[in-house]
């Protein structure tokens, strides 16, 4: 539902502040309607609704917005010298619904929960997460017959202008392995188990992007985009790898994105190198909840 919210308050509150501002009052709405498209040129004002639309059905983020606001000014002679008498109206449309868009990415996401069995976070709402976009990032130990301890991280988090999931988790895995990102993950996991996170260091691992999961019953049957790593250190020997790390994605409708990581620190030789048991319990959790 907030989802919703944050798609439609860009495009029905910037067609209100510019529809009162830049139209005629003493004309009837269909009138001011015409007026309205003409002042802003009626090829951007056309292609940016039918993409602000698309936007649930078309991936890639905002990126389709800048598309639309660059794609009238080449193809189409009149829209690009009608910025000299409509400069005005046209900067403040396209700057108030940019505005409001990144506004809307504010709005709140749901504190992630988890499986019974996971008893409770070592972390309540991360204060390391960031406030734009809305985030929220709960950590948990799981010390049980897995094979070592592992600490398991989830954060939920709105993406900006973004409400189809396809392709999403492929962009922001390689968002987060190009920034480091994941560098905060195994941070938390050394000094959690006591260990100076400055010894350790994070190296991909050659694998494919995504993997399928699916449970013993055929209910949870799902590909998700993987990102696996690789923790190494030079204490006390040098390129000793001491563990992997991995990092699901699943994106849902509406642009809501879960990432949920995996520190598992111990033998790389993991008889469950995808994390299949943890991320099979949090899906069966999640589409129960």
């Amino acid at each position: 539902m907030l989802s919703l919210v944050a798609w439609g308050i860009p495009i029905c509150l910037t067609l209100l502040i510019v529809f009162f501002i830049f139209t005629e009052k003493n004309k009837k709405f269909s009138e001011r309607f015409e007026e309205l498209r003409t002042s802003l040129g009626k090829l951007l004002f056309d292609v940016l609704i039918m993409l602000h639309i698309l936007l649930w059905i078309i991936p890639f983020h905002g990126i389709l917005i800048l598309f639309g606001i660059i794609f009238p000014q080449l193809v189409n002679k009149e829209q690009r010298e009608g910025w000299k008498s409509n400069r005005k109206s046209r900067s403040i449309f396209i700057v108030v619904w940019f505005v409001l868009i990144l506004i809307c990415a504010l709005i709140p996401v749901s504190n992630p929960g988890s499986p019974n069995g996971w008893e409770e976070p070592i972390i309540v709402d991360d204060s390391r997460v960031s406030y734009w976009p809305a985030s929220s990032q709960n950590v948990w130990l799981l010390d049980r017959d897995l094979d070592s301890p592992v600490v398991v991280t989830i954060l939920h988090q709105r993406i900006p202008a973004t409400f189809c999931p396809w392709k999403v988790g492929t962009s922001t895995s390689w968002i987060v392995e190009t920034l480091h990102i994941d560098e905060s993950r195994l941070e938390e996991t050394a000094i959690r188990i006591g260990l100076d996170p400055d010894d350790f260091r994070l190296e991909k691992i050659d694998s494919e992007p995504n993997h399928n999961y699916r449970n013993s019953d055929g209910s949870i049957d799902i590909t998700l985009s993987v990102s696996k790593r690789k923790i190494i250190t030079d204490f006390p020997f040098e390129n000793t790898v001491v563990g992997e790390l991995i990092t699901v994605y699943k994106v849902d409708w509406g642009g809501e994105l879960w990432a949920i990581t995996i520190t598992q620190m111990g033998s790389s030789s993991s008889n469950d190198p995808w994390a299949e048991e943890i991320i099979l319990e949090w899906l069966e959790f999640k589409s129960s909840s």
